[in-house]
């Protein structure tokens, strides 16, 4: 064997200038490899050279110290470039009686290293877990509590989320976070189908959880949303409630995003015309200064909910920037029906956010996994109790005293903007008396008249414009042809079809809802806008690569495609003017909530042509049409 050894070491040794120069491998080179062929190698050299190896590694295991150690010769000897795999290369050079044999003989070796790796390493953590346990060592014949005031803080997530729920509560929500009202393992129907996100809906690729069964009708929730159903149907209006909860959503961890995750979701459902949505405002607003601070700024801008109708996002500009904090909108219709409510007699508002996006605001933190560390350094730095005074707390003042009550019985005659305007009005108020500026008692709808007129007056500044600003420059819209079309074999409303793009990879397959608007001879030979750039997702099992775009009614229920003129060359982008960068990749449009950004503005004018923001959507041969007019697309 050592023979045998000498060999393959003066084999695999090249000699430059006089020097002998060792080979990248353990194993002979292809041109050693040939040199040996004629000298057949047999298996049992093959056999005595892997026992060589075993020996080798047993030895060198014996010689560790440390997992680490253990784990560096596990991938030194079993990755690809090892000897294990290395063996492989003999193939060629055995005789054909022989070739057979060789995978059996190293698989052979590998099991029996495996084993022996596996027993290195328990023994190693064995080692390391006795040795942890001598350095940490302690008498416990010592009190139990050392002399210190410190015996543990509050998590800030629950201190946040204890804080949002107060305020919700103080102006009369009533909390829901019992185990039968607010379970954390949710049905498909509750936690989509009920709040108008069918199972062909894209909205779902943007809430993608952890399903329990095959047939994906039990998940890990997404949202609280689902509560607010459970107490829909257990429950009859007039109703607030506020529902705290953990949640659950596939997505890559990083210092922004997490799989799992807190929210809280508010409901108001009043009869028909008590509330609009000049009290969700109000609502909200109420709670970012109470969360926030009381001269933060914020806006609202119109957004897609599934489950609410109109919706909006609210930002907040904190230190500076405009942030996004939460979701919000007028309850849809659809959902009440689902919940056993006449949409006709009862109607509110629902918002909700993310509990962890407050806590880094308040608190300045960076990194989402700070959360789930469980480090003490970073869990000291926090109050016991979200009402200590966080604020003052963090930099190191003393505690503030209670804040002026400014507030009276008395409404001022136009907008109050800070704290020193109604503070200003407060002490008129109080040394004029009856001789004081006038004053209104205003009525909600007088109220209303007042802001409106005020708003006319000052209207909002436009926000600028950024290089990062999301438009339809983001969206891939191209032009293609449908060769191909059948019913989807298990879902009553969806097409399945074949769409040529132009693309070397040949024509995409894409399922639509069109099955109660057009036949199946209708759609064959058709050209279409397709958006092309949306990530690939199963509907009901089938893989659909893209979106069919086109014009609905909200008046009639009806659905046509918006066409591209005739000439549109197939693949052809679809362009508008004034917007022209870059399309997104297919994550960035999912990640970012482009599609929520952007089909608010997408719509036919009067004359049934698609715009964007009232541009034309063109081709080379001219602007993209449907037959409906006034339409939103989608």
């Amino acid at each position: 064997m050592r023979l045998l050894s000498l060999f393959f070491l003066l084999q695999t040794t090249t000699s430059c200038n006089g020097f002998v120069m060792p080979s990248s491998s353990r194993f002979p080179s292809t041109a050693t490899r040939l040199q040996m062929s004629e000298t057949a190698v047999s298996i049992d050299s093959v056999k005595d050279e892997l026992r060589q190896v075993e020996v080798e590694l047993t030895a060198k295991l014996e010689a560790c110290e440390s997992v680490n150690e253990a784990e560096a010769l596990r991938r030194e000897y079993f990755g690809k470039k090892g000897p294990i795999q290395g063996a492989m290369k003999y193939m060629r050079d055995l005789a054909p009686e022989d070739k057979p044999k060789l995978g059996v003989v190293v698989n052979q070796v590998k099991d029996s290293l495996e084993i022996i790796m596996k027993e290195a390493k328990d023994r190693l953590e064995l080692q390391d877990l006795e040795s942890q346990m001598e350095s940490e060592k302690i008498d416990v014949t010592m009190p139990g509590l050392y002399p210190s005031a410190d015996i543990g803080r509050r998590h800030p997530l629950s201190m946040t989320m204890e804080k949002a729920v107060d305020i919700f509560v103080s102006l009369g929500y009533d909390t829901v976070t019992a185990c039968e009202d607010s379970p954390e393992v949710e049905s498909d129907y509750y936690c989509f189908e009920a709040l108008n996100c069918p199972k062909d809906h894209p909205a779902r690729d943007m809430q993608d959880t952890f399903y329990l069964t095959n047939d994906r009708e039990l998940m890990l929730r997404t949202h609280t949303s689902a509560v607010q159903i459970r107490q829909l149907e257990k429950r009859k209006p007039p109703l607030r409630i506020v529902a705290p909860g953990r949640v659950y959503r596939r997505d890559d961890i990083d210092a922004t995003h997490s799989l799992m995750f807190h929210q809280v979701e508010i409901l108001a459902l009043e009869p028909v015309g008590e509330l609009d949505l000049g009290h969700l405002k109000g609502t909200v607003e109420y709670f970012l200064k109470k969360m926030l601070g009381p001269d933060i700024e914020t806006r609202f801008r119109g957004s897609y909910f599934p489950f609410t109708e109109p919706s909006m996002e609210v930002d907040v500009k904190f230190r500076g920037k405009w942030l996004e904090v939460l979701g919000c909108g007028m309850v849809d219709p659809r959902v009440l029906e689902m919940a056993g409510i006449d949409p006709e007699k009862y109607s509110g508002f629902a918002a909700g956010f993310g509990v962890e996006r407050f806590a880094m605001i308040i608190h300045g933190i960076k990194d989402l996994r700070e959360f789930t560390k469980s480090d003490a350094r970073f869990l000291k730095q926090f109050p016991h109790f979200y009402d200590d005074g966080m604020a003052t707390f963090l930099a190191g003042e003393p505690p503030q005293q209670p804040q002026e009550e400014l507030r009276t019985d008395k409404v001022p005659p136009t907008i109050v903007r800070s704290w020193e305007e109604l503070r200003k009005f407060k002490d008129e108020s109080t040394t004029n008396g009856a001789a004081a500026a006038p004053v209104m008692e205003a009525t909600k709808d007088e109220v209303k008249q007042v802001v409106s007129e005020e708003e006319k007056k000052s209207p909002p500044a436009a926000a600028p414009a950024t290089k990062d600003e999301i438009d339809i420059s983001k969206l891939d819209i191209r032009v293609g042809v449908i060769t191909k079309a059948w019913e989807h074999p298990e879902a009553e409303k969806l097409f399945c079809e074949e769409i040529d793009l132009g693309e070397e990879t040949g024509p995409r397959q894409i399922a639509s809802g069109l099955k109660e608007y057009y036949k199946v001879d209708d759609l064959i030979g058709r050209k279409v806008l397709v958006l092309a750039n949306l990530k690939a997702r199963k509907l009901v099992g089938f893989p659909s690569h893209g979106m069919v775009l086109c014009a609905s009614s909200a008046d009639n229920g009806g659905v046509q495609f918006v066409d591209p003129p005739e000439g549109a060359q197939v693949g052809e982008r679809v362009m508008v003017v004034g917007y022209d960068g870059e399309p997104a990749t297919e994550n960035q449009v999912i990640k970012k909530k482009m599609l929520e950004a952007i089909f608010p503005d997408l719509k036919t004018n009067g004359d049934g042509v698609a715009t964007y923001k009232g541009v034309p959507l063109t081709t080379s041969s001219g602007p993209c049409r449907s037959g409906l007019t006034n339409a939103p697309i989608a």
